[in-house]
This record gives structure tokens, C-alpha cells and sequence, in this order.
């Protein structure tokens, strides 16, 4: 028994925040507040400097049009390439998903450069140097938002504070019989299986089959569907159940049970590393001014995230290479930009002009 001392959170939370004649996703609201927030910090740097404030609106619209074009082809090239070969037409649906923040960090390099040829004619460095500070802030809303899609998940754990993707869970349950998943209810039953040293927390899954009849083999489909594999996949829960496990209540109602992943909040982990790592650029900015010394806010930055971002990826799910490999895509692609940000650190120096 592990309920007297094993702490999880379900994570019942829908990724629509409203769904209505428009769908408003949790995901869009903190990409635009992201995105609200490092305009006005930007604005705010721009005033003390004395810059053109007629060059906020375009500077917005290269790094919307950066962000969002290189992250999603991104995704493409570096994580899922083969899909998109034969998808073509999906490459910019943006709205399915998939987005990658080392293609971001590339495309805004670029859109940068761009922006300082035509808008500024400075320096393409004093561009990054002030727009990472607001690049930081807004990757950690961004993760927010990827925990509100239950998306990004970490490895599985028992420790204390790790999360059940409870919402995920109930969609994949509801499509599977094919009824709301509002009407599933989970509930737990203070008993657990170990397997390979993870607990895995027994639930009790109540399907309201309305005017269905029962069939006999519903138990084992669902077993077979949702079997042992699952523990060795980015899955939320598994069965173990066989056809004469399931139950009938007095309201036709097939109760079944299943054996809950919790994980480690992974995009906790990473909101709070860009958030201290906002915190010191913003610091360096105001008290240092080490935007007096050309590149070493963007070299920091660099450095920083991505070295944040190459040791969170150990306690996620592996992603899109074998399991063989002893690092994941996430983590070669940090490498060389770790080691550009660590350059452009070393060789920052002092300006009094641009």
C-alpha cells in the first residue's frame, strides 16, 4: 500500500479555457500575455535608451512571425520529419500542434537580423540583447501553456507532488466507448501495483453506458488497447484488467480498473528555470548594464536556457529518437547553442556606440 505516504495531483484541467462559436485554448491566452508582457518590457527599455518607439510595432511583428515560423518548422525538421514528407499540407497548421523552441531560437536570430538591416541600422546584437530579456519571460508561459494541453509530460515517478493526467486520461477513455468524457468518473481505491520499482496507483473508472447493453468482452478490449505497453510510452494509465474484471451497477453503469502514471511536472521545472533566468537578464540589464557590452545578454541567454533546458530533458519522456540513444533530440539540438551562447558570453565587450 502506498496511500499513506504516495502524493499525486490529477490534473483534470480541459485545454479549452472556452469553446464556444470560437475554441479559446489556455495555450493561445499565455502566448499572447507572453507576448503583451515582453512588449512592454522591451517599450520600457527602448524609453530609457532613448530608441524610436515607432520601432516597437515592427519589432513585434518580426518576432511573432519569427517565433512562430521557426518553431513550428522546427518541429518539422527536427522531431517529426518523416510524418511531414508525407503531410505536407500540415507543415503550417500550426493550430494541431508541435511546436520547437530551438527552431524559435534560430528563426529569431534571423528575423532579428533582418529588423536591424531594415528598421533600426544598428547592430543586429543590440536587437538580441534586449529582446531575450523578454524571450525568457515568455518561454515560461509558454510552458505553462503546454502543461494546460497535458503535453510535454516527464518520466514516471512516486515522488512527492507529480502529476496524473487526469483530463487526458478521460479523453482517451471516452474515445475509446465512445461517450462524454464529462460522464467518466475516477475514483481512487487506496491499492497499487510495483512493477520495475514504480508504484502505480490503482483507479476505480465508472462509464455510464446509458441505453448500451453490456458486452462481455468490453473488459478485454479495453485491456488489450490500453495493456502493459503503455508503461514505456508518454501514456497516462494501463490496464490489467481481463474480460471478468469489470462490474455492473444498478444504472447500467461498467465499472473498470485501471492503474494511474503520475510523472514529474516537468513544464513546472522549466517555467520556473526561464523565470529565474528572466529575473537575472532583467537584473543585468537595469543594475549591471551588461547591455553596454555587445552580445553578452544574448550569450547569457543562450547559455542559460539552453543548459536549463538540456538537464529538465532528462526527466521527460524521451523524444524522437531511440531508445537507445543516451540523450534526446531536446538535448543535442541545447549542445551548439549552449556553446554559441558560451562564445558570445567570453567575447562580449564594452561599446560606447553602435
Amino acid at each position: 500500500m502506498i496511500s499513506d505516504f504516495f502524493f499525486y495531483i490529477s490534473w483534470n484541467v480541459d485545454p479549452a479555457l472556452y469553446d464556444g462559436f470560437i475554441t479559446l485554448r489556455y495555450y493561445s491566452l499565455f502566448f499572447a500575455i507572453s507576448f503583451l508582457l515582453g512588449f512592454s518590457i522591451v517599450k520600457k527599455m527602448f524609453i530609457h535608451e532613448n530608441a524610436p518607439l515607432e520601432w516597437m510595432d515592427k519589432l513585434l511583428m518580426y518576432s511573432v512571425v519569427g517565433t512562430i515560423l521557426g518553431a513550428r518548422l522546427g518541429h518539422v525538421i527536427f522531431y517529426d520529419p518523416a510524418y511531414y514528407l508525407e503531410n505536407i499540407s500540415e507543415v503550417f497548421m500550426v493550430w494541431k500542434g508541435g511546436l520547437a523552441s530551438h527552431g524559435a531560437a534560430i528563426a529569431l536570430i534571423i528575423a532579428m537580423w533582418i529588423f536591424s538591416k531594415k528598421v533600426t541600422k544598428k547592430h543586429t546584437l543590440w536587437s538580441l540583447d534586449r529582446l531575450v530579456i523578454a524571450v525568457a519571460l515568455a518561454a515560461g508561459f509558454i510552458r505553462i501553456g503546454n502543461l494546460m494541453n497535458s503535453e510535454i509530460v516527464g518520466i514516471k515517478t512516486n515522488n512527492e507532488m507529480s502529476l496524473f493526467y487526469e483530463f487526458k486520461a478521460k479523453d482517451q477513455i471516452s474515445g475509446f466507448f465512445n461517450i462524454e468524457k464529462n460522464k467518466i468518473k475516477f475514483d481512487k481505491t487506496n491499492s497499487d501495483t510495483l512493477i520495475d520499482h514504480i508504484y502505480y496507483p490503482k483507479i476505480s473508472v465508472t462509464i455510464p453506458l446509458g441505453n448500451q447493453k453490456m458486452n462481455p468482452y468490453y473488459s478485454e478490449a479495453f485491456s488489450n488497447a490500453f495493456n502493459l505497453k503503455s508503461i514505456d510510452s508518454d501514456a497516462d494509465f494501463f490496464s490489467l484488467s481481463n474480460k471478468n474484471d469489470f462490474s455492473l451497477t444498478s444504472i447500467n453503469e461498467m465499472v473498470l480498473p485501471i492503474y494511474i502514471i503520475t510523472r514529474i511536472p516537468t513544464q513546472l521545472y522549466e517555467a520556473f528555470s526561464y523565470w529565474i533566468i528572466f529575473l537575472f537578464l532583467f537584473w543585468a540589464y537595469w543594475k549591471k548594464k551588461w547591455h553596454l557590452y555587445r552580445g553578452r545578454l544574448f550569450g547569457i541567454f543562450l547559455t542559460l536556457l539552453f543548459v536549463a533546458r538540456f538537464f529538465v530533458e532528462f526527466f521527460k519522456e524521451h523524444q524522437a529518437l531511440s531508445d537507445s540513444s543516451l540523450l534526446s533530440m531536446g538535448q543535442y539540438l541545447s549542445i551548439p547553442l549552449v556553446l554559441i551562447g558560451v562564445i558570445f558570453w567570453i567575447k562580449s565587450k564594452k561599446i560606447d556606440t553602435d
